[in-house]
C-alpha cells in the first residue's frame, strides 16, 4: 500500500476518475468521501488525514480541483 504525503494527493488518486461521471455529485457527500478514501488508502492512513482540521480539508479539495482542471486541459 502506498503512503500518501498529503491529503490532496490521496484525494486526487482516489477520486480523479469520478470527475465527469454521474457519481461526481457524491464528492459533496462527506460519508461517501470518507468511506471511499478509507477503502482506498487504508484505515491507518485515513486516520491520520481524518484528524486534520476543516481548513486542511478545504485546501486539499482546492488543490484537487486545480489538478483535475489542469489534467483536463492537457487531454
Amino acid at each position: 500500500m502506498r503512503t500518501y504525503i498529503s491529503l490532496s494527493d490521496a484525494l486526487y488518486e482516489c477520486f480523479k476518475n469520478v470527475v465527469g461521471l454521474e457519481e461526481e455529485y457524491l464528492l459533496h457527500e462527506d460519508s461517501f468521501v470518507k468511506k471511499k478514501l478509507k477503502e482506498f488508502i487504508g484505515a491507518k492512513e485515513f486516520k491520520k488525514f481524518d484528524a486534520l482540521d476543516e481548513k486542511s480539508w478545504y485546501e486539499a479539495w482546492r488543490e484537487f480541483d486545480v489538478r483535475v482542471f489542469h489534467n483536463n486541459l492537457n487531454k
